[in-house]
């Protein structure tokens, strides 16, 4: 199984989750609806991976009917279902991971991480704003930017 059939069994386990055409019905390449996800069936699997985790996010953390995105508040909310399954699909751990492997851009990074380049994206300026430039972590300085991720050791002895 890959991210996505693994990330698929495990929030069915708590709703029901529905591929179909539902771009061409709604607009929408997903929504979280009435206690069920709902994916557009012809994305690839790491879109509908990152999209997944979105709509997963919209069930744990928002409110309301976000549709609209000139209603008040619907960036507030979708900002919570992103950030939800940003730190869902995208750890420090992960980023630790990535960077200990050679990747540092985002293009780099997206690919090791299975996830869109947009998606990585909206994770380091997610975790820039939370941690600011530089945040420490397992002996790590990571240091954020809007295109790439640094990592590296500290030395604690010296």
């Amino acid at each position: 199984m890959d991210d996505f059939e693994n990330l698929i069994a495990d929030v069915a386990n708590e709703l029901p989750v529905i591929e179909g055409p539902i771009e061409s019905e709604t607009g929408f390449i997903s929504l979280y609806r009435n206690g069920r996800i709902y994916l557009e069936k012809n994305n690839t699997n790491r879109k509908k991976k990152v999209v997944l985790a979105e709509e997963y996010g919209h069930y744990k953390r928002t409110v309301g009917n976000i549709l609209d995105y000139t209603a008040s508040g619907a960036w507030k909310e979708e900002w919570k279902a992103r950030r939800y399954g940003i730190e869902m699909l995208i750890t420090l751990d992960d980023l630790l991971n990535c960077a200990l492997n050679g990747c540092n851009t985002k293009f780099e990074c997206s690919e090791f991480l299975n996830v869109t380049v947009e998606f990585l994206e909206d994770a380091l300026i997610h975790y820039f704003n939370k941690y600011g430039t530089n945040h420490y972590y397992r002996n790590y300085k990571f240091r954020f930017d809007t295109e790439s991720i640094f990592v590296e050791p500290l030395n604690i002895y010296g």
